[in-house]
């Protein structure tokens, strides 16, 4: 098949064009075969005793000449992502890549969201616990909102390829509010692996990846739009408008009430071009301290 590939290994001088991003590596002659551009597709089959399904996510391109026709590379991440466990035999185990279509909207957010900061995880989807059930919410390990650079409780956004009705893999986004998988939930889970195997799928069982990428626990409808299943991994990042948004009610609030403060005491006279002149450059110094306290959050 033209879209089938062996894969090995992403290298360091790779990583250095990813832009923040989780790559593959392909040459150029066979990116222009499959009309690709910045963005793909990767999919992997598991097969084994346990369960047969399609796992698949989005990443960025990295043009690398030295790869023959048959070969691709990949980040580790992006291979355990897609069920292929450490320590697998290269000249064997195969994916299929597929051209990726993004909007101009979704382009230009893409963008930005480079420029704030970001820093993109995969997550393995599992069915939301009983308590969240039927709730617009999803729940994440802590250590990853700290990955993340932003807070429990603030929107990320979960990042999905799907296929259209011309068959062409373009990109679902949804936004949802995080909060923290505590241990208590993810006792609860296990003790439910083992009384309903079927429907809570145990991802080491079934995988063989350990350790595996970190799970968020999400409900139905939210995996019905994202066309993701238990087991799927699911792309993530931070809702940069929720945290800018958060940002202004916490700083900004403060900032013009100071700034009224400052300016009822100061000894001048102030005309009202001159208070709109100073209201104008005291919003635009506190949206970029706002934006540089965004960038800094990811640490």
């Amino acid at each position: 098949m033209m879209n089938q590939f062996f894969v090995t290994g992403t290298k360091t001088e790779h990583r250095k064009k990813a832009k923040d991003d989780y790559i593959i590596c392909i040459n150029s002659n066979k990116k222009k075969q499959l009309c690709m551009g910045k963005f793909a597709v990767i999919a992997h089959q598991i097969q084994n005793e346990n369960k047969n399904k399609l796992l698949k996510t989005h990443c960025r391109v990295i043009i690398d000449e030295s790869l023959p026709d048959s070969q691709i590379r990949a980040d580790q991440t992006i291979r355990n992502a897609i069920g292929i466990p450490y320590g697998y035999d290269e000249e064997t185990t195969t994916v299929e890549v597929y051209p990726l279509n993004l909007s101009l909207f979704q382009s230009i957010n893409e963008y930005i969201s480079y420029l704030l900061g970001r820093r993109y995880l995969f997550l393995r989807v599992n069915i939301s616990d009983i308590p969240d059930l039927e709730k617009n919410l999803s729940r994440i390990p802590l250590e990853a909102f700290k990955l993340l650079g932003t807070n429990e409780s603030n929107r990320i956004v979960l990042e999905s390829p799907i296929k259209n009705n011309k068959n062409k893999y373009i990109l679902k986004k949804i936004d949802i509010k995080a909060f923290e998988l505590s241990h208590q939930i993810i006792e609860m889970k296990t003790n439910l692996q083992k009384e309903y195997p079927d429907r809570y799928l145990n991802a080491d069982e079934i995988l063989k990846i350990k350790p595996d990428i970190w799970p968020i626990h999400i409900d139905r409808h939210i995996r019905d739009i994202l066309i993701l299943d238990s087991l799927d991994a699911v792309k993530v990042r931070r809702d940069l408008f929720d945290l800018f948004l958060n940002e202004v009610r916490e700083f900004g609030i403060i900032f013009f009430l100071s700034l009224f403060t400052i300016v009822q005491i100061l000894p001048i006279k102030i005309d009202w071009w001159l208070l709109i002149l100073i209201i104008l450059i005291s919003l635009l110094i506190a949206v970029n301290i706002i934006l540089m306290n965004i960038r800094a959050r990811l640490k």
